[in-house]
């Protein structure tokens, strides 16, 4: 009885936190979909924008001609390591990985403990 209570009391929480990383399934196997929000189009071409920017400066090292093409790169590196830092939930990986197994793990014995039940 305990047990379902802080399952169901995990479930909620996981219902409404965990809504950065989304579980996937395909051919592949499983996998995390990550989204992040922004606050219009424009900013979203934006973002684009500068991570394309900052690669090739990186890989430029903005000292070639290319380079000089790109408009305060400082700026440009600034704004794609604030948002990849605001993307990363450094705080929730082991723990998230682990609760999720473990809800898992009793969504998949629910049933057969109820189908148990009403054939013993």
């Amino acid at each position: 009885m305990e047990n379902d209570r802080l399952l169901r009391a995990l479930e909620t929480i996981r219902e409404r936190n965990l809504t950065f990383l989304a579980p996937k399934q395909d051919k592949n196997g499983k996998h995390y979909e990550v989204t992040f929000a922004v606050d219009s189009h424009l900013r979203l071409m934006f973002l684009v924008t500068n991570l394309i920017k900052v690669c090739i400066c990186a890989l430029d090292r903005a000292e070639g001609p290319i380079g000089r093409d790109i408009p305060d790169p400082v700026h440009n590196v600034q704004e794609v390591l604030l948002h990849a830092l605001s993307i990363i939930p450094i705080e929730e990986h082991r723990f998230v990985d682990e609760v999720l197994e473990l809800l898992v793990t009793e969504r998949e014995e629910k049933p057969k403990e109820a189908k148990t039940e009403k054939n013993g």
